[in-house]
């Protein structure tokens, strides 16, 4: 329905409020779009069911999001490491956010990257 209002206004093109006109639709439109998209990712942050009335294509982009979000790791083996130097935040070569820790802290790190820079780095060691 909307597509066939802009088909309008763009075919008029002698007409420069309509061409205005047409632009401020498809900005609008594209702000929409973008708002309903920020909707589903509350919904999938707070872990809340979709509202029974949603359109069949924010429903599969709920679906797909969901899926990738829930997805197992595969190099999520639980390590346990007791550190054995007191570090401030660090932030790993893949990106990812760590610490503090103090000295002779037991923790438990999922990500195996995460385990291995840790120990190479002397910051910790595996404990059973």
């Amino acid at each position: 329905m909307v597509s066939v209002l802009i088909t309008g206004l763009e075919r008029e093109t002698g007409n420069s409020e309509k061409t205005k006109q047409a632009e401020n639709t498809k900005k609008m439109i594209a702000i929409l779009r973008e708002r309903r998209k920020q909707k589903l990712l509350v919904y999938l942050a707070y872990d809340r069911p979709l509202p029974q009335q949603m359109p069949e294509e924010e429903e599969v982009l709920y679906n797909e999001i969901n899926q990738l979000l829930t997805k197992e790791i595969p190099n999520s083996k639980l390590s346990r490491l007791k550190i054995t130097a007191e570090i401030p935040e660090v932030i790993t070569a893949e990106g990812r956010k760590i610490g503090p820790y103090k000295l002779g802290e037991v923790i438990e790190v999922s990500n195996s990257g995460d385990a291995e820079f840790i120990v190479k780095n002397k910051i910790g060691e595996i404990t059973q």
